[in-house]
């Protein structure tokens, strides 16, 4: 679940200082609304109750969406100033995080740090332009027939290559030739999908090849 904190609020305008709650901590797929703000770099966004200024406070927050294993320290821009020392911060909250969470946070699962709304902002829209093309994929596989082996959303993301990709059934678990088989039928049926398309090329020129890690996501 989402929840926030209190804090002490300075508005830019040296109106009286006020205490508002901001959000401490996001979690993106439970709370849309939220992830909603995020995309639109609003997340807490305040409004003064003096002037009717809107500001950012200097208050960070923590991003996680474990289905796109996603999990982000997000600091003020005045914080940019003190990047080795908020970094240093953030593992000691992540270590907390990770008591906090349990088995539900993958222990390879390492946080991202972004000063700003605008990076968490950019990361959560490349997911989204990639899942559109991900959609379109696997209505076309499973009309053929295909198999879907799901990488780790981060390792895909970080590596340039699609979450989840087809693969000839019949041969148990999915190896570069299945690969190559399920994406060659994809592009036989729809030549445009340019993630899949690019994705074969490269699998092609590595032969033998390995496939990337699995998806270690709860479905």
């Amino acid at each position: 679940m989402s929840f926030k904190g209190t804090i002490e609020a300075r508005c830019p305008n040296g109106c009286e200082p006020f205490s508002t709650e901001v959000w401490s901590f996001i979690r993106g797929e439970e709370s849309p609304d939220l992830r909603m703000a995020v995309l639109a770099r609003e997340c807490n966004m305040i409004l003064c109750p003096k002037c009717d200024s809107a500001f950012f406070p200097p208050a960070p927050f923590v991003y996680y969406e474990p289905r796109f294993e996603i999990l982000a320290f997000v600091f003020p821009e005045s914080y940019r100033a003190r990047e080795k020392y908020w970094r240093g911060k953030m593992h000691e909250d992540f270590l907390q995080l990770r008591q906090a969470l349990g088995s539900e946070l993958s222990l390879d699962l390492e946080p991202e740090i972004f000063f700003g709304p605008e990076g968490l902002a950019l990361l959560l829209e490349g997911e989204d332009y990639r899942g559109e093309e991900r959609e379109v994929m696997e209505c076309i596989a499973l009309g053929l027939g295909l198999s879907l082996y799901r990488v780790s959303p981060r390792f895909a993301r970080d590596n340039g290559v699609p979450s989840v990709l087809p693969y000839q059934a019949g041969k148990g678990r999915p190896d570069p030739e299945s690969v190559i088989q399920g994406l060659e039928r994809l592009m036989a049926a729809n030549e445009h999908l340019p993630a899949y398309r690019e994705y074969l090329r490269a699998l092609k020129a590595s032969s033998p090849g390995r496939l990337p890690p699995g998806s270690q996501v709860r479905s």
